[in-house]
């Protein structure tokens, strides 16, 4: 796939290769480390308007970045006021982009008419969004194609997005009901492309760079959303786009320490040795006889310790 720079309402984006907001995975240290390997936007980790409102917690920890320029804070909501509120409030002063998520698939979520439950509100999604503009912020919005198999909502969504005042749109190529599995409807989002003037970035199921250029010749996508892929492999966003990468990180290995060591500074030794532990399947997919060491790993309660055996495995 050809990569290139984006414009969204005068707010440069470096490339068209975009992180995808996961819940538990995407968080401050993991987005920092796949910036410097290539990333061209990456997304906070999905959070509450009126969590904000409200003062939740974890708010602080969830929006924590250190590059507002390469970083949009995405929430959701299905109240247009608390999603204004959101987007003009501190915790969201120094971001220039703000993602609307309407197509999370968790139950709590579509319960409470939230993330892909507004596919089926297509008018209340309007308004959130326009409100969401009046804010002065660059807003752009996800979705899916629809909530059960046999939707395809994508294209009329994208139009109405854009009429609102969205500067870009992302289509999850899967309805609600298939979350993560099955092929993404290359069509349906090839619609939704075809609907818009704005950018449209494709996500969904991309684990290589073999599958980024299938994604785009099959939808004619202005770039591509990686999830599982980059925690899969985090220098997927190089492979894609033949860069050079700069600075030391050239190994897994390399990855998966820098990653630990941003962990620590973000959350302290023990805290880290908790959270990065749901990385590790990841990170020993191609180590022989990886699950008694995983195991150890996983034992470790110290990020010392963790660090001790990351470079004797991997």
């Amino acid at each position: 796939m050809k990569v290139y720079a984006l414009n969204l309402n005068g707010t440069p984006i470096r490339n068209n290769l975009f992180l995808a907001p996961m819940a538990g995975f995407t968080d401050y240290p993991f987005r920092k480390t796949a910036l410097s390997l290539g990333a061209g936007l990456c997304f906070t980790e999905l959070t509450s308007a009126k969590g904000l409102y409200y003062g939740g917690k974890n708010n602080e920890k969830l929006l924590k970045t250190d590059d507002y320029e390469k970083t949009a804070a995405q929430i959701f909501g299905s109240d247009p006021y608390f999603m204004r509120w959101a987007a003009e409030s501190e915790y969201l002063k120094n971001y220039k982009i703000i993602d609307i998520n309407m197509g999370c698939p968790v139950p709590k979520i579509v319960k409470n008419g939230e993330g892909s439950a507004l596919l089926t509100n297509i008018s209340l999604a309007e308004k959130i969004i326009k409100e969401c503009v009046k804010s002065g912020k660059t807003v752009t919005v996800k979705i899916r194609t629809g909530l059960k198999a046999g939707d395809d909502m994508a294209a009329e969504f994208a139009q109405m997005a854009e009429n609102a005042g969205a500067s870009l749109i992302t289509v999850h190529g899967r309805v609600r009901e298939a979350y993560y599995s099955g092929e993404p409807d290359f069509r349906a989002i090839a619609r939704a492309k075809r609907a818009v003037k704005i950018p449209v970035i494709a996500n969904g199921g991309i684990f290589t760079a073999e599958d980024a250029d299938n994604m785009i010749e099959k939808t004619g996508a202005d770039g591509v959303m990686i999830a599982r892929g980059a925690v899969s492999d985090p220098f997927i966003f190089s492979k894609i786009s033949g860069e050079k990468i700069v600075g030391d990180i050239k190994t897994i290995k390399d990855f998966a320490i820098n990653h630990l060591r941003e962990e620590v500074k973000a959350s302290g030794s023990e805290r880290a040795a908790v959270e990065f532990r749901k990385f590790v399947t990841y990170y020993f997919k191609n180590v022989e006889n990886s699950k008694s060491k995983r195991a150890e790993i996983m034992q470790s309660t110290s990020a010392e310790r963790t660090e001790e055996l990351l470079k004797k495995y991997l």
